[in-house]
């Protein structure tokens, strides 16, 4: 499971970024299923991470904001919690080998680290960033647009600190290639690489800007060059999947953890409104590519209405695995759909909440509601959510909100609350205060 971090919805080839080549991603949609109605649960890193890796709307265990700055987090002890069972806790116990490489964010205490929640190897780091290069290697105007996220704890092998002198989106390919070199063809495994890039800082190193000599601005060249960066990793992995003789049994997925931030204003999430921390398209719509040799038909591309919450019952059910009895999945197996079988929506219903921010997509229906204002769009004639359709129906608008109270019924109160200050200021949409919350 390859998975991005903060990039923009339309910066890969496949798409529609005619700006950066990512030959190696779009090598993954041409053999494989692209998707192009694919959510997480959340616009940003910590809680739709926590989502993804339970199969469970992450406001069932209160995982409702990010587990903030890293000294907060290890302070308070935030984090996703040790008894809600995650994908690598159940292939674990269904004796795959399980490793995983790059960005935790998941609580950065003992009981939250990833060699104690199913996985047998570990390289990254637990905190929500970190630099990708010695700031030193930097020059002052490197410096200058690089933004914040820098140095927020070790890199770790373990529990063990590393130093690492390569870039890490190098370095990242390097470790998940030795995991799967390592690996043999009478045990299968498991390997989640989540990546940090393309999330700030933006640094990059020159063999990557050079790529991009054409792009004047400093920080979109930047930006460009660690996206294809990743690129490249991708490229890196898939080719040792297939020199060590797995390439036709491995189900390989690509994802993105939330929209690309406007704030960097060089993520680009194409026909998208907004995009991370909203909770409009562009933050919560990302692009999720499925290969499966054998099994998916090459070039396949799937309208259904799917969620990150639907990976973890989906590898159980390829890998064979019990999924726990004690626990109730939001997500659903997606065999079917990959095979050709059904083309129907996965998810009829899907919900969304940032404190007092709410959202939520019924069939081509999309609500989202701050305090004092409500949208309501059709998503299959607006994708760009232009059209704000509450005061024309106005029974639609009731019916959607009926069904999020019902659903907040189920879920608990956030376990800790957001940052202060992302209370201010806010952000102004058609004349509206939306004030996000991390």
């Amino acid at each position: 499971m390859l998975f991005a971090d903060d990039l923009g919805y339309a910066d890969i080839g496949c798409y529609g970024s005619n700006d950066i080549p990512t030959p190696n991603i779009d090598s993954l949609a041409a053999q494989g299923m692209k998707f192009t109605n694919a959510y997480v649960t959340a616009g940003t890193c910590s809680p739709s991470r926590a989502a993804l890796l339970t199969g469970q709307y992450q406001q069932r265990f209160g995982f409702e904001f990010n587990t903030s700055n890293r000294a907060i987090t290890e302070r308070l002890g935030r984090g996703l919690d040790p008894f809600a069972p995650i994908i690598s806790d159940v292939l674990s116990k269904a004796l795959y080998k399980t490793g995983m490489v790059g960005k935790w964010h998941q609580g950065t205490r003992d009981q939250f680290h990833p060699v104690n929640r199913g996985f047998d190897e570990f390289y990254g780091f637990l905190a929500g960033a970190h630099a990708f290069l010695d700031p030193k290697r930097l020059t002052k105007e490197e410096r200058a647009v690089a933004g914040g996220g820098g140095n927020t704890g070790p890199l770790l092998r373990g529990f063990n600190p590393e130093v690492e002198d390569e870039y890490l989106t190098d370095a990242f390919a390097r470790e998940a290639v030795d995991f799967i070199s390592r690996q043999s063809a009478n045990q299968p495994f498991f390997l989640y690489v989540p990546f940090n890039a393309v999330h700030t800082p933006l640094e990059a190193t020159q063999k990557y800007k050079d790529r991009f000599s054409n792009v004047a601005d400093l920080k979109r060249r930047i930006y460009y060059a660690m996206t294809s960066a990743m690129d490249d990793a991708v490229g890196d992995i898939m080719a040792a999947v297939n020199s060590s003789g797995f390439s036709d049994n491995t189900l390989v997925v690509f994802f993105n953890d939330n929209g690309g931030p406007i704030y960097t204003e060089v993520q680009s999430n194409g026909p998208l409104r907004m995009g991370k921390l909203f909770l409009f398209e562009g933050g919560i719509r990302v692009p999720l590519i499925i290969k499966w040799p054998g099994q998916i038909d090459a070039g396949s591309v799937s309208d259904a209405t799917v969620s990150a919450l639907d990976l973890f019952p989906t590898f159980a059910s390829v890998a064979g695995a019990k999924l726990p009895e004690e626990i109730k999945m939001d997500g659903f197996d997606l065999t079917e759909w990959l095979l050709g079988a059904r083309t129907d929506n996965v998810h009829d219903t899907l919900f969304w909440r940032n404190g007092d921010n709410k959202a939520m997509r019924k069939g081509k229906w999309k609500m989202v509601e701050v305090p004092g204002h409500v949208w309501l769009f059709n998503l299959e004639a607006d994708i760009s959510e232009k059209n704000n359709l509450a005061e024309q129906r106005p029974e639609v608008v009731n019916e959607l909100q009926q069904a999020f109270r019902d659903w907040e019924t189920t879920i608990e109160d956030p376990a800790w609350p957001a940052k202060p200050n992302t209370n201010s200021p806010p952000t102004i949409i058609d004349g509206v205060e939306y004030r996000f919350k991390v």
